[in-house]
């Protein structure tokens, strides 16, 4: 008997399929004559919307985001009590001027893409029998975007929060919440030490009029969205104070800053941006309204200035992680000391097998981030006799603040 029920349960996303493939078939006329009278009532829209399609086939066949190597070992070019190998000291015998900034990288929430494409943490047999109905109805959101002229959305090409990423980017701010309400109250210790000032660096508390931290985000939608919402209370926090310092007109507004170099290491669509260079970025349908944000003030916050458009075809991840590492030291851009990126799983991942030194053993190297997750670092940078730059994050300097590595989790 257990058979048939697991016979009859596997049968149905074939069912499925067969059911969403006739109602394709029966209304493909209908949709080809709205689609076109769609085209013919706007057709700025659709052709901005077949060139994300086409941008789409591009990358995929193209890409070499993925094509490089870890290269050599950088803590050989740091001494011993940076947490480095070199057995030179900064202090003497060594020609090399070493500099350091506080690093805190949240990852984005869970995304439409990750949705329909990914089981998260759902069991495979679930994500398996509902694999084809979620796949029908974002096929169906993007069909609907299309003839409704929406080009700048998009559920599967830099694909925005799910309603479960909303929810993991509002987890984050609770937490964040939680953690303010009892600041201090933690027993003492060089642990709850730095998770007490990574909490206070990601609010600005205390230093809400000139924070301290800069926020910065990938040029993608669904990390935008996650810093807008994580950080919420932040934001409301230091623009209030800043605004009665400096008055209405201000240009030192606490936002985030977009950098292009921090696009997600993958070929995938929904890792090429949606936003034009320096373009206007509005809300997507999810963060619409933000608890905790006043409405209409998500566009005011972000910063394009620095937002190019996509990574070059070229490009790799590796490129991108040596530029991400120039830019954190570049006062032109960051001049803060301590910065806090809202980015991806394998870029973070990428960033600490690269930059940890090699003989240390962490989970990091192995296991993404999870969505929502908060870690603090210190990045260290040495410029050396010949001007030649290399960077390393100081091993004992890894704080798990919110979230975890894998199926390790706090919080």
């Amino acid at each position: 008997m257990s058979d048939g029920i697991l016979s009859n349960l596997l049968s149905i996303p074939a069912f499925l399929f067969f059911q969403g493939t006739w109602l394709i078939h029966s209304l493909r006329r209908p949709l080809i004559l709205v689609s076109a009278l769609c085209i013919l009532s706007n057709p700025r829209a659709a052709i901005r919307k077949l060139k994300l399609f086409y941008l789409t086939f591009l990358y995929l066949a193209f890409c070499k985001d993925k094509k490089w190597k870890i290269p050599k070992d950088t803590s050989f070019f740091f001494p011993k009590e940076l947490g480095g190998t070199s057995t030179t000291s900064s202090s003497s015998g060594s020609t090399a001027k070493y500099k350091e900034k506080t690093v805190i990288l949240i990852r984005h929430g869970e995304s439409t893409w990750n949705d329909t494409f990914n089981a998260g943490d759902r069991s495979k047999l679930i994500f398996f029998l509902f694999f084809i109905p979620n796949l029908l109805h974002a096929l169906a959101v993007e069909t609907y975007f299309f003839i409704s002229g929406k080009d700048d959305e998009s559920w599967f090409f830099d694909s925005a929060l799910s309603a479960k990423g909303v929810g993991q980017g509002e987890g984050l701010r609770k937490f964040l919440r939680k953690e303010k309400m009892r600041l201090g109250s933690s027993s003492s210790g060089n642990g709850n030490a730095r998770e007490e000032r990574a909490v206070k660096l990601l609010l600005a508390l205390d230093e809400e009029d000139d924070p301290s931290s800069q926020v910065v985000s990938s040029n993608l939608r669904r990390a935008i969205s996650t810093a807008a919402i994580g950080l919420a209370d932040r934001f409301v926090a230091t623009n209030t104070s800043i605004q009665q310092q400096h008055g209405a007109n201000i240009n030192n507004k606490d936002g985030i800053l977009l950098l292009p170099c921090m696009q997600e290491i993958s070929k995938n669509p929904d890792a090429l941006t949606i936003l034009p260079p320096k373009g206007v970025a509005h809300p997507t349908w999810c963060d619409d309204v933000i608890v905790g944000l006043p409405p209409g003030t998500f566009t005011s916050l972000i910063d394009t200035r620095y937002h190019t458009g996509n990574k070059s075809i070229d490009s790799n991840g590796l490129i991108r992680l040596n530029q991400f590492c120039a830019d954190i030291f570049d006062s032109s851009k960051l001049p803060k000391s301590n910065i806090i990126f809202a980015g991806h799983s394998l870029f973070f991942r990428s960033f600490f097998q690269v930059y940890l030194p090699r003989g240390m053993e962490h989970v990091s190297k192995k296991k993404k981030l999870v969505n929502g997750g908060t870690v603090m670092v210190t990045l260290r940078e040495a410029t050396l006799g010949n001007g030649r730059k290399e960077y390393m994050i100081d091993p004992k300097s890894v704080v798990m603040v919110y979230g975890g590595f894998g199926k390790h989790t706090k919080g």
